[in-house]
């Protein structure tokens, strides 16, 4: 009796001990800084994994669960809605200060549509394209052609965007220019949930 009453009290402690794990609140991921992604070309995006933490290469972006944010020049794409087929959306904070945004909003969020792109600037003037983009994610950076040469303001904001696979990001897009002061560039700073966790 007493070996039979051990061994139950052993297993009760064992169920216990795996509650008090499942319980557990998920932890928010590691916050990365990734500086100078050349995204000077008009016609090409460059694509980038939170996960991976890298630039990814991508040929059929629509249906490419690899890639989590794109970029081409100023604007920012999104894996979702328009853009591809993840659950990429996103929502603009209007905050600037990183260490203000704490918790991932529990709406708001808006999808990547269809809209004008620059896709040549020469002398001959600008070509535009319709392609899908975030509308949301690129206001972190507008653009001045009313007088050559352009003028670059970044607005410093911080978005919570989400990924392909549906977890939160943190995101501050804070520079359009390389360390000789060249734009056409990016540098941003993100901390992607891998575990689902909603604050940061």
């Amino acid at each position: 009796m007493k070996k039979i009453s051990f061994l139950v009290l052993l297993s009760v402690l064992f169920i216990t001990a795996c509650d008090d794990d499942e319980k557990e609140p998920a932890l928010p991921g590691d916050v990365k800084d990734i500086q100078f992604i050349d995204t000077r070309s008009y016609t090409d995006w460059v694509y980038f994994s939170f996960s991976k933490g890298e630039v990814v290469t991508v040929t059929d972006y629509k249906n490419d669960l690899s890639w989590d944010i794109a970029f081409h020049r100023g604007d920012v794409r999104l894996n979702g809605g328009e853009s591809g087929k993840g659950k990429g959306e996103g929502f603009n904070t209007q905050k600037t200060s990183w260490s203000a945004v704490t918790e991932a909003p529990t709406s708001g969020y808006i999808k990547d549509q269809v809209g004008k792109i620059t896709t040549a600037f020469t002398g001959d003037g600008i070509t535009e394209d319709d392609q899908p983009f975030s509308q949301t994610v690129t206001t972190w950076l507008t653009v001045d052609t009313s007088n050559p040469p352009p003028k670059y303001t970044v607005h410093n904001w911080i978005y919570v965007v989400k990924a392909a696979d549906g977890n939160y990001v943190k995101l501050w897009l804070y520079d359009n220019k390389n360390e000789k002061n060249a734009a056409g560039y990016v540098s941003f700073r993100y901390q992607y949930n891998a575990s689902g966790a909603t604050n940061f």
